[in-house]
């Protein structure tokens, strides 16, 4: 990505989701994750691309990692912004109850005196997105640093992410739940609804079929209002994402970003998933 002069830069990491051709328009620096599959390492969304992730994860020998990059990765990616002419970088990053990725930062920026700020989102995905969208318009716009700050806190109170995972099966690989509730969610074929809510992944409904979990994700978005964007959010099924937009696409006035979730969630919640990211008004 060609570096534009400006006073003040947006980061963010590839957990956000910020496609590539709006992180491009918006000056938006994405700093990738790092996936290790049966024992090779990936830059995500550089050595391999999310529907490949997503297609072989059923079949891998080992159930795949993630790691954050090292503050190493982060202090040259800073160093490089200041060196283009950048005076300050606002640094949006995944929820720090979900990853370690605020905490990189934080040490990274130790080495930049208080030239960049670091903001947990509380998000994940497009909950993050949407945030560093926001601030880096704050910034075309010619807000002042405090202001672009101020833009990232309201936003981060008014996005939300919700979520159908297909199988409990990854999530027990990946030891987010226990391997009795996992096992038994798969035998009883559960689905399970979970929203991102101040940092946390909060459960939701359990129903026994696809078909009604994908129902109450309906109607739990029909209730919102006053939405400025919408974001329909996949791993590895377009055509559930195909359906789910076709379905929720009234709901928002403005165009929806559909996106193959980060691998950084993905394996936790395995191929198949579908869910919604969504801001409202102020």
């Amino acid at each position: 990505m060609t570096i534009k002069t400006r006073p003040f830069a947006i980061v963010t990491d590839s957990t956000a989701d910020v496609p590539i051709d709006t992180a491009e328009s918006l000056n938006i620096t994405v700093i990738p994750a790092v996936l290790t599959l049966d024992g090779e390492t990936y830059v995500d969304g550089v050595d391999i691309s999310r529907a490949e992730f997503y297609r072989r994860m059923p079949d891998l020998r080992t159930p795949p990692t993630t790691a954050v990059p090292s503050v190493l990765v982060f202090e040259e990616t800073y160093q490089r912004l200041f060196e283009s002419g950048v005076e300050r970088i606002l640094s949006i990053h995944l929820s720090s109850n979900l990853s370690g990725m605020v905490n990189t930062a934080e040490q990274a920026a130790l080495n930049f005196d208080d030239r960049v700020k670091v903001f947990d989102s509380s998000q994940l995905s497009l909950g993050v997105g949407f945030q560093a969208i926001e601030s880096a318009q704050s910034v075309m716009k010619g807000l002042d640093f405090d202001q672009v700050v101020s833009t990232a806190r309201r936003v981060r109170e008014r996005a939300y992410a919700l979520a159908l995972i297909d199988r409990l099966e990854f999530m027990r690989r990946s030891g987010r739940v226990n391997w009795l509730r996992a096992n038994i969610g798969d035998f009883l074929q559960i689905k399970q609804l979970v929203e991102v809510k101040d940092g946390l992944v909060n459960a939701l409904a359990r129903t026994r079929t696809y078909t009604k979990a994908f129902e109450h994700l309906i109607s739990i978005a029909s209730t919102w209002k006053n939405i400025k964007r919408l974001a329909v959010l996949h791993s590895g099924a377009p055509e559930r994402a195909k359906e789910l937009t076709e379905r929720v696409v009234n709901l928002c006035p403005n165009p929806l970003m559909i996106v193959d979730i980060t691998t950084v969630i993905g394996v936790h919640v395995g191929p198949g998933c579908v869910g919604l990211a969504v801001l409202t008004q102020d």
